[in-house]
């Protein structure tokens, strides 16, 4: 896990690598990983409950107090066909 110091409290899901989602209680380097593949496949979190298409309904809503979402500007987005 990253050292408290690196870990941002709130998470943005929309905006965290891997160390910084790791920050948060049940994520480890797996889950992580697959937070950061959705999100790059499937375009930014609408909100913290759509976190649960990724970690399970259970594990999204016991990380809903330590999650934020921020919108990611339109640049910022990955080209998709």
């Amino acid at each position: 896990m990253a050292a408290a110091k690196d870990c941002p409290a709130p998470v943005d899901i929309n905006h965290a690598d891997v160390a910084q989602l790791r920050c948060l209680h049940g994520i480890g380097e797996k889950r992580a990983a697959a937070i950061v593949a959705f999100r790059e496949a499937h375009g930014p979190f609408p909100g913290p409950a759509s976190l649960a298409a990724v970690v399970g309904p259970k594990m999204a809503q016991a990380l809903r107090e330590r999650v934020v979402v921020t919108p990611i500007s339109r640049g910022a987005l990955p080209n998709r066909p």
